[in-house]
């Protein structure tokens, strides 16, 4: 696959035109310039990008005067300076510019200036509001000069700092390093055989974007910076600034470079894709979808596999069951509804002055109307599993003739075989009262609450709860292929708050990272909210490793998650202390939850994130 941009680092004038002529017709764009002189002659070094931008010109070898003029003709024309490099040719200084044509704030420009200027200028600019953009820092008749650009910007945390030795920058750079700045450009120099730095900083303003993918070296002869590029090229990482300075003495000349990190690299990718294609190898899964966050920014997502009989690929829209996965969904929703003080946790559910009353069941000869115990059911025993009804009770994939009301009246009158409170028992049942508490105290269906007041909140508009049969399926969602079971023999829309919602992969991890409690976005709910959703139940079986929360298994290390899994479908939702946020979503499945399909599906994502060590910058939400 080709690189989306392209770098020269030693370009002979001649050479360098061409190459403008030959890129510029492929549809790439100048981003980055640099001239240097090298044993008297003009040399290039420069950074193509193919992309979409404003109309852009470029300039080189102009003296002072001829650079100044063509500056402001530029200017008139609505050009905006992007970099300005100085060196010396046949004993004279020259410039290389790059311009764009686009809108921007006002904007200081500057070529031929002593140190003294450049320390007056910065502390003028700074003044007025303004943060340099570019700064080179070349020899030419025997002095130091200094090219700078300007910009007027509301960003305060900056440095700029010209006339550095060499040990005086390696220490300002690692300090700046270290408190979160990035260097955004490196320029060296040579005088009177002493290696002289400008260079700029910025503190990172890019959000929740990690320092660690802007890199940045310096110091780099010719053998270096091409073993550098090809290291660098593999990591996944793209040049966006170079800079070269001429050695005095004779030898190489020195570079100076700026890495960012927009994507992962092919490498990673390619692990990915080879371990998706694995697993549904192994587990003959004919689609699926995974998403993939880190700190809050989508930097995965990819369909594989077919969605249906007639082969059609699998994209990252498409919708797929998930299965149980919607228990979180639904508890999120009730969490609403307790910050709304339309609810508590301890709210009884079933009996006098509780929130469903006595709408459903059967009378019973008692005080409360229902067989013993079951008034003392409470909102945090249903998010919790703890209601005290049984696995083995649960009605949920039979009773397929009974509606809601039908199976709460059904196990209402079978009554509770533990006390509330005191046993833990996976229940599917508990979240489709969950579901009936929201339309009790919303006053609109499960659904258009859940949408309403957590999915629209989170920027989800394609989540639905799924239909019954393959004549109900939506344009955009899979077909599920059977290995055990019929995926169009239960009632799934029945399911709605337990099991019944149909979602992308893409769209589950943008649910995950509005709840996920950490600082790269904001949630949609109070931090202690979050704290207390996912704070684990005390009721038996104790385990000191994984419990359930309140929607969510959480384990001790601060992971949580939910898997799913229907007739055609297995899946999981998972959120790790680490700042990954991921969904995997299949259109199939094995039987029988010690299959090592399960164990794998948990464990893909895994190898992935121990597998990647440098992730991109860019956040494909």
């Amino acid at each position: 696959m080709a690189h989306i941009w392209q770098a020269r680092y030693r370009l002979f004038r001649e050479d360098y035109e061409a190459e403008i002529n030959n890129l510029s017709n492929q549809g790439y764009r100048l981003i980055d310039i640099c001239g240097y002189g090298f044993y008297g002659v003009d040399n290039y070094a420069a950074i193509w990008e193919r992309s979409p931008g404003p109309a852009w010109v470029e300039r080189h070898l102009l003296p002072q005067q001829e650079h100044q003029q063509e500056s402001e003709a530029l200017r008139e024309q609505g050009f905006r300076p992007v970099c300005v490099s100085g060196y010396e040719v046949s004993g004279i200084a020259h410039y290389a510019s790059l311009w764009e044509q686009s809108p921007g704030p006002a904007f200081a420009a500057f070529h031929h200036i002593t140190a003294a200027q450049m320390q007056a200028n910065t502390d003028a600019l700074r003044q007025q509001g303004f943060r340099p953009i570019d700064v080179c820092g070349y020899v030419a008749q025997g002095q130091v000069l200094f090219t700078a650009i300007w910009e007027q910007s509301p960003m305060e945390q900056w440095e700029i700092r010209h006339n550095l030795t060499e040990s005086q920058f390696i220490n300002i750079h690692t300090v700046n390093t270290l408190v979160g700045f990035i260097a955004k450009r490196i320029s060296s120099y040579e005088f009177m055989g002493q290696r002289l730095y400008a260079a700029i900083w910025e503190k990172n303003g890019h959000g929740n974007e990690p320092e660690i993918t802007w890199i940045s070296d310096y110091d780099l002869g010719l053998t270096d910076i091409q073993r550098n590029f090809d290291a660098m090229v593999k990591r996944g990482f793209s040049p966006v600034k170079v800079n070269v300075a001429e050695r005095l003495s004779g030898d190489d000349p020195r570079f100076s470079t700026i890495w960012h990190k927009p994507h992962l690299s092919l490498a990673d990718e390619e692990f990915i894709d080879n371990s998706l294609r694995v697993f549904m190898t192994d587990h003959s899964v004919p689609g699926a979808s995974v998403a993939l966050t880190h700190r809050g920014r989508l930097v995965f997502a990819r369909g594989y596999g077919v969605a249906d009989t007639s082969g059609t690929p699998v994209t990252t829209n498409h919708l797929f069951r998930i299965a149980s996965i919607s228990k979180p969904i639904t508890a999120v929703a009730i969490f609403k509804l307790i910050e709304a003080d339309q609810l508590q946790l301890d709210s009884r559910v079933f009996g006098a002055n509780a929130i469903l009353g006595t709408t459903y069941g059967t009378p019973q000869p008692t005080a409360s109307g229902y067989k013993p115990n079951i008034d003392m059911i409470t909102v945090q025993h249903l998010l919790e599993h703890t209601s005290g009804w049984p696995r083995t009770d649960d009605p949920m994939f039979g009773s397929l003739n009974l509606d809601h009301a039908g199976l709460i009246t059904l196990m209402l009158d079978r009554g509770l075989t533990t006390v509330p409170g005191s046993t833990f028992d996976y229940l599917n049942f508990g979240y489709c009262v969950l579901g009936r508490i929201i339309e009790r105290l919303s006053g609109r269906s499960y659904a258009d609450y859940v949408k309403r007041h957590v999915l629209t909140p989170c920027g989800i508009s394609d989540m639905h709860i799924a239909g019954d049969t393959l004549t109900d399926r939506r344009v955009n969602e899979v077909v599920y292929f059977p290995q055990s079971g019929n995926p169009y023999g239960i009632r799934v829309s029945r399911m709605d708050a337990h099991g019944g919602w149909i979602a992308s992969a893409t769209d589950l991890v943008r649910f995950l990272v509005s709840v996920d409690g950490f600082a790269t976005k904001p949630d949609i709910l109070a931090s202690s909210t979050i704290a207390t959703m996912t704070t684990p139940t005390t009721a038996l079986p104790p385990t000191d490793i994984v419990r359930y929360a309140k929607g969510w298994w959480t384990h001790v290390e601060g992971n949580r998650w939910h898997d799913g899994s229907l007739p055609g479908t297995a899946s999981i939702l998972l959120r790790s202390y680490h700042e990954y946020c991921w969904a995997i979503l299949a259109n199939s499945r094995r039987d029988g939850l010690l299959d090592p399909m399960y164990r794998d599906l948990d464990r893909l994502m895994w190898n992935v994130t121990r597998q990647i060590t440098d992730w991109p910058a860019f956040d494909l939400f």
